[in-house]
């Protein structure tokens, strides 16, 4: 399903609100002027106008379920029709002089907000290029009328002015729609990130739960297999054919017990040590298949020898965990020795960092991360800027050679 901003469709729906809403405005307009004997332009001539800046919604009506690559086409030439058409009533209505040339500016700023720079630019530069005709070419109004006190005797270098002031109008509103356009469009795929993590660790742990729950139903049978194994080995009157094929069944079932078990690599070893920096690459390569695009970056100057392995190693995954939850492109880990301490600092970029219940929840990853800590005597302290979401680890250094 297509984001608003991003759907054709939605866009030509709210070109017809706007384009009704100026209809109607126009004839308020021309009603109360012509009460009052002041329309400048025949009641006749008023209402074939306001027909034909409905003409643009009829093309919508008609082409509205048409293919979404034949949407972005028609949109740019709904926009361009509705800049055509307020052009030729403005030359009616004489020129560009006139306040409701402003309306142009509606039409670019949408222009600037659905579409990109290069087609929006091209709006852009109509309008222009058509306040500047339509100043300086119109049709004079009667004399004795409103509008002919608007265009009668206008200095040029007052029009110039205008049409200055009304260029740069054009161009400030056409970047600010782009770049509004460009940050609801890295707001849509920091949340398609975030989504596709989400689901990737959910997955993850419904494997992991799978696979635990599996392990645990074979367990029960493997290990009566190997207790009525050791039983009937141990029996004298067992015939010696039979012998040969139990003990290759005991042997089957000892290999599954086996495998069942941890391994000796991911067994705790308290008394192994590590540099932080090796184990700051370690993490680098565990996120790689979480957030491929998220660099990691270790600096110094202090690079301590760590013992507790496994304790870093689950402190550092549950906050780059926390850091992909964010959308994160930047993880950065530093340590430096102050005094009789150790800090250790990891800073992420994640975008929800400008609030801090955004990023409080950290939830049983923070109670991980506080816990395991508190094993090693160390403290946490959470620290929430507009930039960067830092977490700084102070360790006794007593406690690390």
């Amino acid at each position: 399903m297509l984001s608003h901003w991003n759907d054709p469709r939605t866009w030509r729906r709210r070109l017809v609100y706007l384009r009704g809403g100026l209809v109607t405005a126009l004839g308020l307009l021309f009603l109360v002027a012509d009460m009052q004997a002041a329309s400048p332009i025949p009641t006749v001539l008023a209402l074939f106008w306001l027909g034909l800046l409905w003409l643009p919604s009829l093309l919508f009506l008609g082409t509205r379920n048409r293919p979404e690559r034949q949407q972005w086409p028609l949109l740019w030439l709904e926009v361009l029709l509705d800049q055509l058409l307020f052009l030729a009533l403005l030359h009616q209505l004489g020129g560009s002089t006139n306040p409701l040339a402003f309306y142009l500016l509606l039409p670019v700023l949408v222009s600037a907000m659905a579409m990109p720079l290069a087609a929006s630019a091209g709006h852009s530069l109509i309008a222009i290029a058509g306040y500047g005709l339509t100043l300086h070419w119109h049709q004079i109004p009667g004399h004795g009328t409103h509008l002919h006190a608007l265009t009668h005797d206008m200095h040029p270098d007052h029009g110039v002015g205008m049409w200055l002031s009304f260029s740069l109008v054009v161009v400030v509103l056409t970047g600010l729609g782009h770049l509004l356009r460009q940050s609801q469009q890295r707001s849509l795929r920091h949340q398609g990130t975030a989504l596709a993590l989400a689901l990737q660790r959910e997955r993850m742990y419904q494997v992991g739960a799978t696979l635990a729950d599996r392990a645990h139903e074979l367990n029960t049978p493997l290990s009566t297999l190997l207790l009525l194994s050791d039983d009937l080995a141990g029996r004298n009157d067992l015939p010696e054919d039979c012998r040969e094929d139990l003990a290759q069944i005991s042997a089957l079932s000892r290999r599954i017990a086996t495998l069942l078990r941890p391994s000796a690599g991911n067994t705790e070893d308290h008394t192994a040590t590590r540099p932080l920096s090796e184990l700051s690459q370690e993490l680098a390569s565990t996120l790689r298949h979480l957030a491929p695009s998220m660099r990691v970056s270790w600096e110094g100057p202090d690079d301590p020898v760590l013992d507790n392995i496994a304790t870093w190693q689950r402190v550092l995954a549950n906050l780059g965990y926390n850091a992909c939850d964010a959308g994160a492109s930047r993880l950065q880990i530093a340590c430096r020795r102050d005094g009789d301490a150790i800090l250790v600092q990891v800073s992420d970029d994640g975008p929800r960092q400008t609030a801090r219940r955004d990023r409080d929840g950290l939830g049983i990853g923070l109670a991980l991360v506080e816990t395991s800590l508190a094993a090693l005597g160390a403290t946490l302290t959470l620290d929430f800027d507009r930039r960067w979401t830092q977490a700084r680890i102070s360790l006794p250094s007593r406690n690390n050679p």
